[in-house]
């Protein structure tokens, strides 16, 4: 309805753009050229003084100038007999006394007609291509050239006028003949004959226009009402007051399995399934429409001819005119199926998320919070509901920004994938979190925030730390022998100095007492012979004990016994770091001071037998775990020397263990070289899966290489392994000098 107002609209308006930008009416007038010269024009250029130029007159007049009494002449009906000239009411006055002439007759028609005289066929069909005339009036002979435009204009008009100046009937019925619209004949004072004429064939040739644009567009809107009709993808049935079917669609027919002319004239339960009329209670629907009622849509359901349930929206429409029901019936079976489909899966993507064991929030491009799930409420400490519109960033520390997976995924897109980081609270907590984090992209891939999912890694944290600790524990079981060894060596000679040092201080006493007796003799004012007889006493004493040896010996017994000491304190604190529990955070540390302490514990099981051989580069510090790293070092060197005890067996063989370090491009490389049996190529793809192990049974847990393995990985480094069966092994373990936050991210 909307688009045919505005259709009527436009067509007004084109209407009275053409009416206003026109004149009220335009005549060529084809006259005969005298021989050798044009016809005059005895009032020239139309609305100029007389003695004006002279030739053809092609005026266009502004539309402001409209003459009312023109107006009222064309649109008045005819009310003379035919033959007999309209009232003309108030005229311009003729400026001529040669009322025979036509252009001066025509001219009686006022200032608001358009005039265009030409003296040659070639320039009247040339006048008719260029405006559009109402009129063409022919004041010449009936040559081939005025035959020729009569039949141009036959078909497609405007209508031509011929003008006679003959006595007698025959050269109007040859001009009718020839498909002239009217003929006059001109002669003594009948000139009002040809303006009468002329108005009566312009009003008809106007109505014959406007009825043809009419004409034109209701066939338009009948070819556009056929084409939406049936092209439109809902059925359409027009029903009269009966309930009889006046027409249906195409896709109507489609849909109730029918005829589409059949249908026609049948009442419209025989026509639609009998179940969608019940489904759907057409009959009332039908009976409320036709009473001027506007019932809601509704649904119907129908079993099609493969047994499918088929779901019609029906909606209606009472035609006011002919007191007719529309019914619109469009199958929507696809759209209930897809938004059933929809409801399903988001109730079934609520419980995941609800339920998921993961938290899950969705951040908005600011940073804001938009949704999150249970398990995100409970590991942020937030209660239920509040949560959204806060920023994530609340649960970062602002001093340590590289933290922050989700600030990184919403400013550049970066994606992240098991990633590793803290999240503190305002009481000091940390807590070790996993995160994946990924940009939320709309259907053109623009950036719409990101979504977040992560786990509190603190339980999984202290069983990984409960398992390093008890890898320590199991390789200091596996030293004990060694670390005994090494401990109980500068024990036995400090045990042994110290019995000695004591017999040394029984002797000692001996000296001491003599040199008190003396003291006190000459405190006391002892003659000098009892003093003398006390230092030979003295000298004989010092000479019995040998006093300088016991001086010397000692002094050694005491630095002996401070260097076992220091020997054992070494061992202890060695021991004592290995031991130790890791830390949550990094922390900056020595490499080469990890690898050595490390290498000095494992040194005192094969000391021995095995020629230990250390280069060590100069290295940056190193954020990263350092007890994990002490265990992958500690699991290596054992395994090292497990693998060079059959050939440190062997009688004058004497197998080397090398420990390096250095530097490769943006990487620390620690690597491990043993002279052992190497290991077998088939064995060399499994050695990190867990529980693998070569050794006899009770001589390992198969842990050792995966555990390495996985702290290494989680340095963002890796282990890589070259052996050689009966030359030996290398372990390279590669860490990123830019330490453990750059690369705990997971990018």
């Amino acid at each position: 309805d909307r688009s045919m107002a505005r259709l009527d609209e436009h067509y007004a308006q084109g209407r009275s753009r053409v009416e206003q930008a026109a004149p009220i009416a335009r005549i060529i007038v084809l006259q005969e050229s005298p021989a050798g010269s044009a016809r005059p024009d005895p009032f020239g250029t139309l609305g100029c003084e007389p003695g004006s130029d002279t030739g053809n007159s092609n005026e266009r007049r502004d539309a402001s100038a409209i003459s009312a009494p023109l107006l009222a002449r064309l649109s008045a009906p005819l009310s003379s007999p035919p033959g007999e000239p309209p009232p003309l009411g108030n005229e311009v006055p003729i400026r001529t006394a040669d009322s025979r002439d036509p252009v001066s007759v025509l001219r009686r028609l006022g200032s608001d007609v358009e005039l265009t005289v030409v003296y040659d066929s070639a320039s009247c069909l040339s006048a008719l291509e260029d405006a559009e005339p109402d009129l063409v009036v022919l004041d010449c002979p009936m040559d081939l050239g005025a035959r020729h435009v009569i039949e141009t204009l036959q078909a497609t008009g405007p209508p031509v006028v011929v003008i006679t100046r003959e006595a007698g009937d025959e050269a109007a019925l040859d001009a009718f003949r020839q498909g002239a619209s009217d003929c006059v004949r001109i002669s003594g004072g009948d000139s009002n004959l040809l303006t009468g004429v002329a108005l009566e064939q312009i009003r008809r040739w106007r109505r014959r226009k406007e009825r043809g644009l009419a004409e034109q567009r209701i066939r338009w809107l009948e070819r556009l009402n056929n084409a939406i009709v049936s092209e439109i993808t809902a059925g359409l049935a027009v029903l009269d007051a009966d309930g009889a079917v006046v027409t249906i669609n195409t896709e109507c027919a489609r849909l109730l399995g029918a005829s589409a002319t059949r249908a026609i004239g049948s009442s419209f339960e025989s026509v639609f399934r009998a179940d969608l009329v019940k489904s759907a209670g057409l009959i009332q629907l039908v009976e409320d429409v036709a009473n001027g009622h506007d019932p809601a849509p509704r649904l119907g359901r129908f079993v099609d001819e493969e047994g499918q349930t088929r779901i019609i929206d029906v909606r209606s429409q009472r035609i006011a005119d002919e007191a007719h029901v529309l019914l619109v019936l469009s199958d929507i079976t696809e759209e209930e199926h897809q938004a059933r489909r929809i409801g399903e899966l988001q109730i079934y993507n609520e419980n995941i998320i609800q339920n998921m064991n993961s938290a899950l929030v969705v951040v908005g491009e600011g940073g804001n919070i938009n949704f999150a799930n249970p398990t995100a409420e409970r590991i942020l400490e937030v209660e239920a509901g509040e949560l959204v519109g806060r920023r994530f960033d609340d649960w970062i520390a602002p001093e340590r920004p590289e933290r922050n997976m989700v600030a990184r995924t919403l400013a550049d897109g970066t994606r992240f994938k098991g990633a590793e980081t803290l999240i503190s609270f305002e009481d000091g907590k940390v807590v070790p979190i996993g995160i994946s984090c990924s940009p939320l992209l709309d259907q053109d891939g623009n950036r719409l925030g990101a979504v977040a999912i992560f786990q509190d890694l603190s339980e999984i944290k202290q069983l990984e730390r409960q398992v390093l600790q008890s890898e320590k524990m199991a390789s200091i079981g596996q030293l004990a022998a060694g670390i005994a060894h090494e401990i109980n060596n500068p024990m036995g000679f400090i045990h042994a100095n110290l019995f000695q040092m004591v017999e040394y201080l029984d002797d000692l006493q001996r000296v001491w007492n003599k040199v008190s007796e003396m003291q006190v003799q000459l405190a006391g004012g002892a003659s000098l012979g009892e003093v003398g007889k006390t230092s030979r006493a003295l000298d004989q004493i010092s000479q019995e004990i040998d006093f300088d040896f016991i001086k010397s010996d000692f002094t050694k017994a005491v630095r002996e016994s401070q260097e076992g000491s220091e020997r054992i304190r070494h061992i202890v604190r060695d021991l004592r770091d290995f031991s130790h529990h890791d830390t949550v955070e990094s922390m900056q540390a020595d490499l080469n001071q990890c690898l050595d302490s490390t290498a000095n514990i494992v040194w005192t099981m094969m000391k021995h037998s095995v020629v230990l051989k250390k280069d060590y580069c100069e290295l940056p510090p190193l954020r990263c775990f350092p007890m994990q790293l002490k265990q992958v070092f500690m699991n290596l060197l054992v395994n090292a020397y497990q693998a060079i005890e059959d050939v440190a067996a062997e009688p004058g063989v004497v197998p080397e263990i090398e420990v390096k370090t250095q530097i490769r491009g943006d990487s620390i490389v620690v690597s491990i070289r043993d002279e052992g049996v190497g290991i077998a190529a088939e064995d060399l793809k499994r050695i990190f899966d867990p529980f693998f192990t070569t050794k006899e049974v009770g001589a390992g847990t198969g842990l050792g290489l995966s555990t390495s393995y996985n702290i290494v990985k989680r340095h963002g480094g890796e282990i890589r392994v070259e052996s050689e069966i009966g030359k030996g092994t290398v372990f390279e373990v590669h860490l990123p000098v830019a330490g453990v936050d750059e690369v705990q991210s997971g990018v």
